[in-house]
């Protein structure tokens, strides 16, 4: 019996030793460069992209390093492409410019696509737990305080595509 209780407060000791020698190291990484947190935040930030209507379905996702791009509706289908490094900083500006709070109040310019006149698409910018998603505008106007961000994916898609 005392065997058993030694050895049971053995590896609550050492336990507590792994958790004190973790807390140590975190004290010594509370030191993050702003450049460093920076990057993690992006390295968790999704955008994606989706337009749609009857015959056509597109759905754009930039994350990290990665843009994945599907025209398969049941999104079995997709293609995933390196982000290019040159078009990188120019994207991240344009993220950076705008208010991701304000996204789901933002109005459509046209609202064609509600008689199928047009795609119907949509933005959605999550940063960890939360997400910030646009109404629905038509693929190709959206609204004006987006609108160079989401040219921006467009040609992003086109540009890996070709490679």
């Amino acid at each position: 019996m005392k065997l058993i209780v030694c050895f049971v407060f053995m590896l609550i000791s050492a336990k507590e030793c792994d958790k004190n020698k973790a807390q140590g190291l975190n004290d010594n990484s509370a030191d993050v460069t702003s450049v460093q947190s920076e990057r993690q935040t992006q390295d968790n930030m999704k955008i994606t992209y989706q337009a749609a209507t009857r015959g056509f379905f597109m759905k754009i996702w930039i994350e990290g390093d990665s843009i994945m791009v599907s025209s398969d509706n049941t999104l079995k289908t997709f293609e995933t492409y390196v982000f290019p490094t040159e078009e990188k900083e120019a994207f991240l500006k344009l993220l950076s410019e705008i208010d991701k709070t304000t996204l789901p109040e933002l109005e459509a310019p046209s609202k064609t696509f509600q008689f199928d006149a047009a795609q119907m698409a949509w933005l959605e910018i999550s940063e960890g737990e939360e997400a910030y998603k646009t109404a629905i505008f038509d693929h190709g106007k959206p609204p004006k305080a987006i609108h160079d961000l989401v040219e921006k994916i467009l040609s992003l898609k086109t540009k890996v595509e070709k490679q």
